[in-house]
């Protein structure tokens, strides 16, 4: 560790009774007894690992942040161990828990060593020694002896607690699953509460089997087996021949009463994660890595992660809101055209940009395809309702069905329904682009930028949304084009904009009576067109859904299918994640100042962006659902499995079943004869 202020809070304790120490008086060789700190100072994680028998007392470390605080006698202080003079104290390892500081470096390392003694194992055992009681243990708890070196004796051992400053800190982690029935030949572990937190290794099965070569008992060679394998479990039996010894190890605690837990939570992991499960267990594979199997993750899926998801779906608590939601709308097929399987409808908070409410619609629900919108509109709403919140404003594209529907049904309520203007100004831009093919057009093609540009500031010059306003301020562009600045509309009687003089021209004006101006007038007074400008949005727009439309693409990518319950489940995570880092902040480099990029975007056919660059996207809500998980599964996973099945039996069924199937013999029976008819023929 390298905070100074850390050292010197030390050393304050240290003058406490040595009122001439200070900071220079440390060096290599400076130690404080381990009954000055408090069980808390410990590394909880450490401190199971001695539990379980992985760890040697004198490898417990304390956390970063620990000063000594307790204050004994001198003679609660253990004597320092006397060292040896024989060859095997030549081969004692250096003191890791010594508190020195590199004068070269000017870096401080902070470590506490205990001095006394080790009890003897008659009168002591080894996970209770020194006062140091982990989670959930007793002092009567008997532990397995802990690994011992073949060079190592107990004479040798130097028991102490080490404090360190690791230079990396990994991130929240998390683990696994797998098959549930395991015999058991002895009583498995009980799981620590922050399992999925702990440190996990790749370890090669030559090395591990290697620890078990030397018994610990007589350090003679001894048999070990491996009795008991499933996924990412493994349990080794080690019997002495020379002493009788024999004991079982396990390389992980178990859940419940059956399940490893690194099995479940590695289900969990890469659920949570929005990763495809034959990917990643067939690239633990190819690496060699002991996993579960597909078929295990699916049923963990079915019975376990997808309650823990569909539990914690409550997106966003917006009761709080002032004048109703203000709230944009969409659907998202899950393949392009009208085939879909399944189309999702998203409703985000514009104010806050959060996602309030994700609805599923399987196509053999509805008519067709395109009728999974106004479904899932539907069902959003209701949920709204049902929960006594008040929709103001709705932003949507210029669906029919959902503009007829949202005019009979929400209008009357005071709800005021707008269009996005970027739909409508992407269907105008295709409009001019077929009009400047024509050769006496041509001229509109330099024109389509600024026509495009005249849409959005209709609508944005326009904050009280005045569909006549927004309409007179459109058709001046007619007249605009055509180097005419006033108008015979008392909405709008002139251009907003000064004189345009020089560098201010970079386009010719359209001559009156052109076959350009007749055409432009054509598209832009065109009824249709002039309806959707009068409900132009004028504040909020929908780009936010379609950010929230591209993540799911990580999380359900087009290209796999997946069951209900799964795509619902993976819907849910994209929102949770979409919450989670909605508002992140733009990334500033060490001076303060924010970072940007420049993109050239195909759609700007050449031209560049400047986007600013976010902060780093937080998984925090992926480390609360591996919590969820496996503090469900510990209390009951009977409870999960109930919700599975409720949640199971309200899912539509599969389309598949809802035609008439033929039994699969007589299937192949019939393709087997054409086959051999064909090949007949040739």
């Amino acid at each position: 560790m390298k905070d100074k202020a850390t050292l010197r809070q030390w050393v304050q304790f240290v003058r406490v009774r040595r009122a001439n120490f200070s900071m220079t008086s440390v060096t290599t060789n400076s130690k404080i007894c381990s009954t000055h700190f408090r069980e808390e100072d410990y590394d909880p994680g450490d401190i199971r690992m001695v539990s379980l028998g992985l760890k040697r007392l004198s490898q417990v470390q304390l956390i970063p942040t620990a000063v000594p605080s307790v204050h004994t006698h001198l003679s609660a202080c253990p004597a320092p161990r006397p060292r040896s003079t024989n060859i095997g104290a030549a081969r004692r390892k250096p003191e890791l828990a010594t508190m020195l500081t590199n004068a070269s470096t000017q870096e401080t390392a902070y470590s506490a060593t205990i001095d006394d003694p080790l009890p003897s194992s008659s009168t002591c055992d080894t996970g209770t020694q020194y006062n140091l009681k982990p989670l959930g243990m007793s002092h009567g708890c008997k532990l397995p002896p802990p690994l011992t070196s073949p060079e190592q004796t107990d004479e040798e051992e130097d028991p102490s607690v080490i404090i360190s400053d690791p230079s990396w800190v990994p991130e929240d982690q998390m683990s696994d699953e797998h098959d549930e029935e395991l015999c058991e030949e002895e009583p498995f572990q009980t799981c620590h509460p922050h399992q999925n937190g702990i440190d996990k290794f790749i370890v090669c099965k030559a090395e591990l089997m290697a620890l078990f070569a030397i018994c610990p008992a007589c350090c003679e060679k001894c048999e070990s087996r491996i009795v008991q394998q499933g996924g990412t479990f493994i349990k080794i039996e080690q019997v002495c021949a020379s002493c009788g010894y024999q004991r079982f190890w396990q390389n992980q605690p178990i859940l419940h009463r059956n399940m490893p837990a690194c099995n479940l939570l590695l289900s969990g992991a890469i659920h949570f994660t929005g990763c495809l499960a034959s990917q990643t267990l067939r690239m633990m594979t190819l690496f060699g890595l002991q996993c579960i199997s597909v078929s295990t993750y699916f049923r963990h899926q079915r019975h376990y992660t997808i309650p823990i998801i569909i539990q914690a779906k409550n997106l966003s608590d917006l009761r709080a809101m002032n004048g109703g939601l203000v709230v944009a709308g969409d659907c998202r097929s899950d393949s392009p055209g009208h085939c879909a399987k399944y189309g999702s409808y998203s409703l985000i908070e514009e104010r806050v940009n959060k996602v309030v409410d994700v609805q599923l619609v399987q196509s053999s629900e509805v008519p067709n395809s395109s009728w999974c919108e106004i479904e899932g509109l539907k069902r959003s709403i209701s949920l709204l309702r049902r929960q006594d919140l008040h929709l103001s404003t709705l932003i949507t594209d210029r669906h029919r069905q959902v503009a007829k529907w949202v005019r009979e049904e929400l209008c009357p309520e005071g709800t005021r329904h707008y269009f996005d203007v970027w739909h409508v100004g992407k269907s105008l831009g295709k409009a001019l682009d077929t009009a400047s093919k024509d050769r006496q057009c041509d001229q509109l093609q330099l024109w389509r930028p600024a026509i495009v540009n005249h849409l959005y500031w209709t609508a944005a010059s326009t904050p009280d949304g005045n569909p006549a306003v927004m309409e007179a301020k459109w058709r001046s562009l007619v007249n605009h084009i055509q180097d005419v600045h006033d108008h015979d509309t008392p909405a709008f009687s002139s251009c907003a904009h000064p004189p345009l003089e020089g560098d201010q021209r970079d386009k010719e004006w359209l001559e009156p009576g052109s076959m350009g101006a007749i055409k432009l007038e054509s598209i832009v007074t065109k009824t249709s067109l002039l309806k959707d400008v009068r409900q132009l949005s004028p504040q909020h727009q929908t780009y936010s859904l379609e950010a929230f439309h591209s993540l799911i693409l990580h999380f359900a990518p087009k290209h796999t299918g997946f069951s209900y319950l799964g795509m619902y489940s993976r819907l849910l995570l994209a929102a949770l994640h979409y919450n989670f880092n909605a508002n992140r902040e733009t990334a500033r480099r060490s001076d303060g100042t924010e970072k940007f990029c420049v993109r050239y975007p195909h759609f700007r056919k050449g031209a560049y962006v400047v986007r600013p660059i976010k902060e780093k996207a937080s998984y925090g809500y992926a480390t609360s659902l591996i919590e969820a998980l496996r503090e469900s599964y510990t209390q009951s996973p009977k409870a999960l499995q109930e919700v599975s099945a409720n949640l199971s039996a309200c899912a539509p069924a599969p389309i598949a079943k809802s035609f008439k199937q033929i039994p699969k013999e007589e299937a192949i029976s019939l393709y087997l004869a054409q086959q051999s008819r064909y090949n007949k023929s040739n």
